[in-house]
């Protein structure tokens, strides 16, 4: 095993950089997470690593080798970078069952009968589906056809795995079953992994670290809850999780904290990570779930509203109630519903963060 190292890459097509000189880095045993929304660069970044792609410039490492180096002209095929990759098609051969789909990359490797047979043993163990060794793809299920495509790229021990979105294709209570038991498979293995996605879920749930992109770049990268609870920009805000955003005007500062005037006489208490002058205008993002019902008796002080409940929906564990104080109309989450259209809410002041407003915005 050993860290991937990849840094200045830029990938263009005509005047598009689909990947615009980022640079990270995966340590050795590590999962790392590619996450944005379509036409973000992560997949591009991803191929680039494989080889399936070669870049405009930048450097690929793997430990000591290196794969892509553009100074120097180096650029290393895929069949001979020894590394895993697991697309959102899990592509095993029809006509092999699931034994001879894990022998095939062990004969390509020359290994002998032996050690193959002792692989193959190994890795169905690994993906629980030693009792399926004898059945062919058509006879499996998609969650069994996705742990088969794993077994077959970590029978010959790549020093890198890659996976392209595999749980797409899965139903949602089987990809929420998949996300435990990959990242379980992950750490039992320790082999050094990039995966990317576009489900947040997926990220939060897998990643030792998350890299969100954006327009080609790498906007934030840092461990799951950091992402969620300190998003650095009102992007990542809005595409991690769910995200009311409050619009207003600084009023003032004291110390990290910013009075914003929401308008009628409405004011929020908010923590804001960078300085800002009064009449800035701004966005306060805010998770629905932080935001709880107060009953009248309680409704004093500050960043406590009244409001008037526009929708009610019912989501199972939660219910999800639209609001609206004011001109501010946002999400609250909460385990009953109050009677009634009018309630009293509270935003914990440490539950907002300020970001200024674009002008286009």
């Amino acid at each position: 095993m050993a860290e991937l190292v990849v840094s200045g890459l830029v990938r263009a097509f005509d005047d598009v950089r689909a990947v615009d000189g980022i640079d990270f880095t995966v340590r050795d045993g590590e999962f790392l997470t590619l996450l944005g929304p379509s036409g973000c660069g992560k997949s591009t970044t991803l191929a680039a690593v494989a080889g399936l792609d070669r870049p405009d410039e930048g450097r690929i490492s793997l430990g000591g080798t290196v794969f892509f180096d553009a100074a120097s002209g180096v650029f290393v095929p895929p069949e001979r970078r020894e590394i895993g990759l697991v697309f959102q098609s899990y592509a095993l051969w029809p006509h092999l069952t699931v034994r001879q789909n894990l022998e095939f990359p062990l004969k390509l490797r020359r290994i002998g009968r032996a050690e193959r047979a002792r692989r193959i043993e190994d890795a169905l163990g690994l993906v629980e589906m030693t009792r399926y060794a004898d059945r062919y793809p058509h006879a499996l299920s998609g969650g069994q056809q996705q742990r088969v495509a794993l077994a077959r790229t970590l029978v010959y021990r790549p020093g890198l795995l890659l996976l392209d979105e595999p749980l797409s294709n899965l139903d949602a209570k089987l990809r929420e079953r998949a996300r435990t038991w990959l990242r379980h498979l992950q750490s039992q293995v320790g082999v050094t992994t990039v995966y990317v996605t576009h489900d947040q879920a997926e990220a939060l749930a897998l990643s030792d670290r998350i890299a969100v992109m954006n327009g080609g770049k790498i906007v934030q990268l840092a461990d799951p809850r950091t992402i969620y609870d300190h998003p650095s920009d009102a992007f990542i805000a809005d595409f991690i999780g769910s995200s009311n955003f409050l619009c207003g005007t600084v009023l003032g500062s004291d110390g990290g904290t910013v009075r914003v005037d929401l308008g009628e006489r409405l004011e929020l208490n908010a923590p804001s990570p960078r300085p800002l002058t009064p009449g800035t205008r701004v966005r306060v993002s805010v998770r629905p779930e932080q935001i709880g019902l107060v009953t009248p008796s309680d409704a004093n002080g500050a960043n406590v509203f009244a409001v008037e409940i526009l929708e009610r929906t019912f989501l199972g564990a939660h219910n999800t109630l639209e609001v609206q104080a004011g001109e501010s109309r946002f999400r609250v989450e909460c385990r009953a519903v109050p009677e009634g259209n009018h309630i009293h809410v509270h935003i914990p002041e440490n539950a907002g963060i300020v970001f200024p407003q674009a002008a286009d915005n």
